[in-house]
């Protein structure tokens, strides 16, 4: 069974199914249901470790006998128990294969709770599928908080600690190189403890607060596309990817900036100022990077913008197949679309 992203936090306070996957980018996120999850099953004996076990994925790979018999051990001291196996991958399907099997039929709540914990896993997966075809199993997606969604958070956890917030001071949230929810919950709590109890939350001083969060490898590789900076692109790119950005990560980061500039470049083509039409833009440009995009929404044209964007997106569907690495499509896409802006953009 897949669990859609809208039943997710409930399905993860309420668990029906035995043997859940939990898997997604947002390494936040997967924590977050894994707790959950065994807490459902837990209750005030979180941590008893005569209830749970945990296990790594690439033991269980390697022996899936190891996972069988913990998922059929009970508890000493009574009550179901909980099998966490962390960073599994389609190497341990197997396992979680036979477990399923041996349990076809049964009740849930008479089972201990198996969970897997998996970062990214495409819809290929061996393991996801496994979990997503099975009417005993269930598996819930973890993605990257959208904008959108992450400003509508932020807004939500400083208004519940008693703050008031400037829109400005919103729109900087959005702009934050922040997509794990637990470093996004850490960043409000820096925020709240920075302005103080019951303070209203500033433009500047969220700004202070976040840091170098409102800055990042995938931003310098995007405002570089956007701008044709091509010896930027270069340490740009290569940064990301030795800090462990995958390529479709990158491809997104660039086609957000993209889409972001996008009205601006329309509004000036109908007529807008430059300034106004940057200031517009939402989430809110952080100021620092301000005179970048003020460049290129004065020399690009909508038609090329968008045509960039297909490019990103026809990039991003290479990578998905699997046919060559990522890292070498990217480089090729991203410099095409470097290249039109720098024959737009004046120097």
């Amino acid at each position: 069974m897949k669990v859609s992203s809208s039943a997710a936090d409930g399905f993860a306070r309420r668990p029906d199914r035995s043997c859940v996957l939990v898997y997604g980018p947002d390494h936040g996120l997967v924590r977050e249901r894994v707790t959950a999850l065994a807490r459902a099953v837990l209750g005030k004996d979180f941590g008893d470790p005569f209830r749970s076990a945990d296990l790594q994925g690439t033991a269980v790979a390697a022996d899936c006998a190891l996972l069988v018999d913990e998922a059929a051990a009970l508890a000493l001291t009574g009550g179901r128990r909980v099998v966490r196996v962390s960073n599994a991958t389609d190497g341990s399907a197997e396992a979680f294969a036979t477990v399923l099997k041996v349990r076809a039929g049964r009740p849930a709540g008479e089972e201990s709770l198996v969970i897997a914990e998996a970062g990214e896993l495409g819809p290929r997966s061996a393991l996801r599928r496994l979990f997503e075809e099975s009417a005993d199993a269930a598996s819930v997606a973890c993605y990257a908080v959208a904008d959108e969604d992450l400003v509508g958070f932020a807004e939500a956890a400083l208004r519940k600690a008693g703050h008031s917030i400037e829109p400005g001071a919103l729109d900087l949230f959005g702009s934050a190189s922040i997509n794990d929810r637990s470093v996004l919950r850490s960043e409000l709590e820096k925020v709240s403890l920075f302005v103080g109890p019951g303070a209203v939350v500033r433009a500047e001083a969220v700004a202070a607060s976040l840091g170098d969060s409102l800055e990042s490898d995938l931003d310098d590789v995007a405002l570089a596309v956007a701008t044709g900076d091509l010896e930027r692109l270069d340490a740009a790119m290569a940064k990301a990817f030795s800090a462990g950005q995958g390529g479709i990560t990158v491809l997104r980061a660039v086609g957000r900036e993209l889409i972001k500039l996008y009205p601006a470049v329309a509004a000036v083509g109908a007529g807008a100022s430059v300034e106004g039409a940057v200031g517009q833009i939402r989430p809110l440009v952080f100021f620092k990077h301000k005179p970048l995009y003020l460049k290129a929404t004065r020399s690009w044209r909508t038609d090329d913008v968008a045509r960039a964007i297909e490019m990103i997106a026809e990039a991003e569907l290479v990578c998905k197949s699997g046919l060559a690495p990522d890292e070498p499509i990217v480089w090729r896409a991203l410099s095409r679309v470097a290249h039109a802006a720098r024959r737009s953009i004046p120097a």
